[in-house]
Order: C-alpha cells, then sequence, then structure tokens
C-alpha cells in the first residue's frame, strides 16, 4: 500500500489552511489533513513557520509532492517529505517524535539506503540498497567513490539513461510519456547523433 503521507514545513504563518488545502488538491485526493500550530490565536500572533501533514487517497501523490520542495509558497520556501507513517499525529506527538519535515535536501525514499562498504585492498564504495530492487531480480544500483557528496548521490539516483530511442523521436513526446507512465521528470537531457 505505502506511504501515503507528506509532511510539509517551513509553511509561511500568514497562509491559511484553505491555502494550503488548495495547493495540495492540485497534487491529488486528500484522505485526511492536519495544520499545526493548531491554535488559531498562536497562529496569527506568532512568526514560527506552520507544518503540515497532508494523506492522499494514492500514495503516487506524495512522490509528486515532494517535488514541492523549495517552491516558494507565500513567503517561504516549503520543505516536503515522505511521512514516517499512514498515520497523522497530534501536535505533541510530532513535535516529540521528530516527524516533522527537516530543512535540507531531497532524500531517497525511506527504503533505500547509501552505505560506506570496504571492497577489500584499502578500497571503499558508496552502495546503494533497494530491496525492491532485489525482490524484482534487478541489479544493484553502480557503486560511488566514498567521497561523493550525499546530495550528488540522490541526485545520481534519480538519474535514468534511456537510449536505443528511434531517429525521429521528439523530446516533448518522451517527457511526456515518462510524466504520465512513471512519474514527474524534473529535467530532461535530450541528446541525438543527428
Amino acid at each position: 500500500m505505502g506511504i501515503r503521507v507528506l509532511n510539509v514545513s517551513n509553511i509561511s504563518p500568514a497562509a491559511t489552511k484553505e491555502q494550503i488545502l488548495t495547493l495540495f488538491a492540485y497534487i491529488g485526493r486528500i484522505d485526511d489533513f492536519k495544520l499545526y500550530p493548531s491554535d488559531f490565536s498562536l497562529a496569527q500572533t506568532s512568526q514560527q513557520p506552520k507544518c503540515a501533514f497532508v494523506k492522499f487517497e494514492d500514495k503516487r501523490s506524495v512522490e509528486v509532492g515532494q517535488h514541492l520542495t523549495n517552491t516558494v509558497f507565500l513567503d517561504r520556501a516549503l520543505i516536503c517529505v515522505q511521512g514516517q507513517s499512514n498515520e497523522l499525529p497530534d501536535e505533541e506527538t510530532a513535535v516529540q517524535n521528530g516527524s516533522l519535515a527537516l530543512p535540507g535536501q531531497r532524500q531517497l525514499p525511506p527504503h533505500i539506503s547509501n552505505q560506506v562498504q570496504d571492497l577489500g585492498e584499502g578500497q571503499k564504495m558508496i552502495v546503494t540498497i533497494d530491496p525492491n530492487l532485489t525482490a524484482l531480480g534487478l541489479p544493484t544500483y553502480p557503486p560511488l567513490p566514498p567521497t561523493t557528496e550525499p546530495s550528488k548521490v540522490e541526485e545520481i539516483r534519480r538519474t535514468v539513461y534511456v537510449g536505443n530511442l528511434p531517429k525521429g523521436c521528439d523530446g516533448e513526446e518522451l517527457l511526456n510519456f515518462f510524466n504520465a507512465s512513471i512519474g514527474e521528470v524534473s529535467c530532461l537531457i535530450f541528446v541525438s547523433t543527428q
């Protein structure tokens, strides 16, 4: 079933519940929604950013919603990360458990982990472990040098090479195909030998 909750933090104190709901309704159908701080009077007087938990009907909406990270909404750049579970925490639990989205770079899905492994003779490499690839009998991610920055590792792991395309293939058609069939594409570099 997958995680269907998106944690959204660094929301402008001036943002209303309706504005935030409207923004995320464009991503997908919303099952449940929580906005903190929940005390309306506290929110009006505080300059502390708000945070929200958006539970979608479809887990793919969470994947798409994460692409809104660093999108400026009113006066702040949003931070959108996948939730830790499908339960929406109450305000106290969210703060205590650290469930709130933290500022930073995009993150790989929670089931994927990176480890530095010793390959012998003093050679180390970053190995990315994805149980889904293993379960499907697919090859693992290629190892990376241990000095690769975490943000670069994440970017490399999101990059896909597609070869053997027909000569008349249109870049925009390819982009539309991937967006409709696979998931949102943030960048397409189309190289042709013609």
